[in-house]
């Protein structure tokens, strides 16, 4: 449609180009430094991530039974202090160290997984990157098996769902399902607004 027909304006796109055309490289850099950031914005949920990808590869104990002392014994070049931040503060590491550290772990999982992609999910999280979880190793790993139970417990506690009611492995499988598709890593990741849409799932009949 023409723009005498809607009514708006062309667009000067030879005036666009001839007022960038216009600035200075002093412009440039002073656009630049307002838009800088002192320090590299927080990467929210890695800490959970990483520590799945420790729990999935099976290379250190869980957190509660002395992960970070692991961790340091694999390359005693680490600080303690460093380590317990990228393990609990959503701290990164050092880029080469990250790279690392995700080469190894990969390797311990099977041949389907890609490094490159499980560092980018690393770093950014589900939705920017696809989860390069499947179902079948998140359903294999004992952490989120863990994770799963406390969950069940906690709904049919909440709606007073009697073991009459269901048949546990079906709905335990469901449980799973579904933390996998709301990318729920850790206890903390299962918020009250949770609590629907995993009963209705769960337990659609009830």
């Amino acid at each position: 449609m023409s723009a005498k027909l809607t009514g708006k304006p062309p667009k000067n796109r030879t005036s666009d180009v001839a007022a960038s055309a216009t600035k200075t490289v002093e412009d440039r850099a002073h656009a630049f430094e307002q838009m800088m950031d002192a320090d590299l914005p927080a990467s929210l949920g890695f800490s959970a991530r990483f520590n799945m990808l420790w729990d999935l590869a099976g290379a250190a104990p869980p957190q509660t039974e002395g992960r970070v002392i692991s961790v340091l014994g694999i390359n005693r070049a680490w600080r303690e202090s460093d380590v317990r931040k990228w393990l609990q503060k959503d701290v990164l590491p050092p880029r080469a160290d990250l790279h690392n550290m995700v080469k190894f772990l990969v390797a311990q999982l099977d041949k389907g997984q890609d490094a490159r992609r499980w560092e980018a999910f690393l770093v950014y999280g589900s939705p920017i990157v696809s989860s390069p979880v499947n179902q079948t190793l998140y359903r294999e790993d004992r952490t989120r098996r863990e994770i799963a139970s406390t969950i069940f417990a906690q709904i049919t506690d909440e709606f007073g769902i009697p073991p009459s009611a269901y048949e546990a492995d079906q709905v335990f499988q469901r449980c799973l399902t579904l933390m996998h598709k709301f990318n729920i890593y850790e206890l903390r990741d299962f918020q009250s607004g949770h609590l629907e849409p995993f009963k209705n799932y769960m337990f659609p009949g009830e």
